[in-house]
């Protein structure tokens, strides 16, 4: 890559640890005299040539602030970002930076040791900081780190609606009332309170599947919901779009036909919201996809991809006889992925360490999920 000068632009790799203990965050800041100085930072530094992300990271985070990551808790890659600097003033200080971006979750103890350290091996400033605060951006982060920012908002944990069926023909008025009465008395009792949601409404009119979402919404203020993108679409046109929307998903087929539109060259602004997306994906195909996907949209400043459902890790009740990935197909392909991972298919709310193990992020599953019982982890 080079710059409007042709000069040769620097590209550097670091790697980066966002350290928490459950909603504790800690944060470094950077010196006036660094470059996105006067600022606060997550944990991290420069890979050297012969190391890998990870190796980095354990090395970086112990020099910087005297804390061994692999004695205890669990490392699990978030993603990859890739971004420029540009600096028309002085063509030598533009550079591209790629973070690899990992989550430290501390245990128990080594917080314990840790919480009260003010100051890191090299004199900087460290700070603990609620979850809260740290997204309502309370803290200014260098420009790259705004889409970790906007991974982190979403849950750990996902749920995710039974289908309603609907029947075209008839109308929703006629035989699917009921069913659509149901549907919804189910969901309001067995959705935890304030839980992240992904709302699935089968193949029929967005005007069939706007309804019976505002219905949702209506009753259960609380959610945070997650629509396939045509409905986002529809419902921000005619003015009907719940603030508890958070995310715009895209279906497989949707995935492949944006890749397609990128391959030929063509504008894939998927919509004009700037509602961050997830995804759905099944192989190292799609992927490679979403890898795509999420740097055009970071290259231009459009809605942030903020998570790719990998399934099915484990046979599922629905559909037994669908092949699954296993933990270990799971761990190789997540790996790859340069966006937070969802694992789907088969799992309980309780697998996240599981998945966390596994290279995978976050969790998500109907059955094991849609019950009063159920608590946020």
């Amino acid at each position: 890559m080079s710059t409007a000068s042709g000069e040769r632009m620097k590209y550097i790799d670091v790697a980066v640890a966002v350290i928490h203990y459950q909603d504790k965050y800690l944060l470094g800041y950077r010196g006036s005299h660094q470059h996105q100085g006067d600022r606060y930072e997550f944990v991290g530094g420069k890979i050297e040539a012969s190391e890998q992300p990870k190796q980095a990271l354990i090395r970086e985070v112990y020099e910087e602030i005297g804390l061994d990551i692999t004695s205890d808790g669990c490392i699990n890659p978030l993603g990859v970002l890739r971004h420029e600097y540009l600096d028309i003033s002085d063509t030598d200080r533009s550079k591209t930076v790629c973070l690899h971006v990992f989550r430290v979750q501390l245990s128990p103890d080594q917080f314990a040791v840790f919480r009260d350290k003010t100051q890191g091996c090299e004199g900087q400033r460290l700070h603990w900081v609620s979850k809260q605060r740290l997204l309502d951006n309370q803290y200014v982060l260098p420009e790259a780190n705004q889409s970790i920012l906007q991974w982190l908002r979403l849950d750990d944990v996902i749920c995710i609606t039974n289908q309603l069926s609907f029947n075209d023909t008839q109308g929703l008025d006629a035989v699917t009332e009921q069913s659509l009465v149901q549907w919804l008395e189910y969901h309001h009792q067995s959705l935890p309170q304030s839980a992240t949601v992904y709302v699935r409404l089968a193949s029929s009119s967005l005007k069939q599947q706007a309804r019976v979402l505002l219905k949702l919404c209506a009753r259960r203020t609380d959610l945070n919901v997650i629509i396939q993108q045509p409905l986002a679409d529809y419902l921000s046109q005619t003015n009907k779009l719940p603030v508890q929307v958070i995310a715009q998903h895209l279906t497989q087929a949707m995935l492949e036909h944006q890749l397609q539109q990128l391959q030929h060259g063509k504008n894939t602004s998927i919509s004009q919201l700037s509602l961050p997306i997830t995804v759905s994906c099944h192989s190292q195909y799609q992927i490679q996809a979403v890898n795509t996907l999420a740097q055009y949209q970071l290259n231009h400043k459009l809605a942030p991809v903020i998570g790719a459902y990998l399934s099915p890790v484990q046979p599922t009740q629905t559909h037994p006889e669908q092949p699954c990935l296993g933990w270990e197909q799971f761990a190789i392909l997540a790996e790859h992925c340069e966006v937070p991972v969802i694992a789907l298919g088969g799992l309980a709310p309780q697998d996240l360490a599981t998945v966390r193990r596994n290279n995978g992020d976050k969790v998500a599953g109907i059955r094991q999920f849609l019950t009063q019982e159920h608590q946020k982890i």
